[in-house]
């Protein structure tokens, strides 16, 4: 059992500021091509987004004339998203809820799970439940889109310590990978003008057939594996492992 107390401090301004601000718009582009391409939609179809952080996803798909709700454990980014959804008149709306737990007025089209959102919990204590909350909030013959690091690639290429800096600011990582567990724990350091910051993170990695165990017991089932958003076969040697699933 793995806990996700972890969640809330991990995921704040800092890693805002660092981590998701950071991402080239254009590559949050190509995915959202990608996606489509993998996941064909009729115009206007409902898309659910969750574990959305600031909306990079949500946003491009509403600006397709999508329309999306984004969810996220985090009260700020989803503030942000409503503001940015707000300025650019989107058929969009952000909500603030625990994905094991909530409780939304819709059924999607599609719904995702993109840049490693799922893995927090465990399986028991709470991964199977989101994606049976997000099977429940996906229409009959409606897809789900799930993005995770793949574990073989990480276990081939594991490191155990790395550091980078942005800005001003250095940040280091020691990470251990518990095989037992089936989770990689980290421990970042983040030294900058501001002071020194200390985060750990606790992600469990699923085998292809454990995932695909916990999806047929949320009610859905595996249609397609893929080693990346281009579509490319998933190997040991994919750096992700992205799975689209029917209700």
């Amino acid at each position: 059992m793995m806990s996700g107390d972890w969640i809330h401090e991990y995921f704040d301004d800092t890693y805002r500021r660092l981590f998701l601000d950071t991402v080239d718009p254009a590559r949050t582009v190509q995915q959202v091509r990608q996606i489509l391409m993998l996941c064909p939609l009729l115009p206007k179809a409902v898309i659910l987004d969750v574990g959305c952080g600031l909306g990079r996803h949500s946003l491009v798909l509403a600006r397709l004339g999508f329309r999306v709700t984004g969810v996220d454990m985090n009260p700020d980014y989803v503030a942000r998203c409503q503001e940015q959804a707000r300025l650019e008149g989107l058929d969009a709306r952000f909500v603030t809820a625990d994905s094991r737990t909530m409780t939304l007025s819709l059924e999607a089209d599609l719904t995702l799970s993109l840049w490693s959102s799922f893995g927090y919990f465990g399986e028991s204590a709470g991964d199977e439940l989101v994606l049976k909350n997000m099977a429940k909030h996906t229409k009959t013959k409606g897809l789900v889109f799930v993005d995770v690091e793949n574990r073989d690639y990480i276990i081939r290429h594991f490191v155990a310590e790395e550091w980078h800096e942005v800005g001003d600011e250095l940040i280091a990582e020691r990470r251990k990978l518990d095989i037992a567990r089936g989770a990689v724990i980290t421990r970042r350091i983040v030294e900058g003008p501001s002071g020194k910051h200390e985060y750990r993170r606790t992600l469990r990695m699923y085998t292809v057939s454990e995932m695909d165990t916990m999806i047929t017991l949320s009610g859905l089932r595996s249609v397609q594996w893929y080693g990346d958003y281009d579509g490319s076969r998933l190997g040991p040697e994919s750096k992700r492992m992205i799975v689209v699933a029917k209700r």
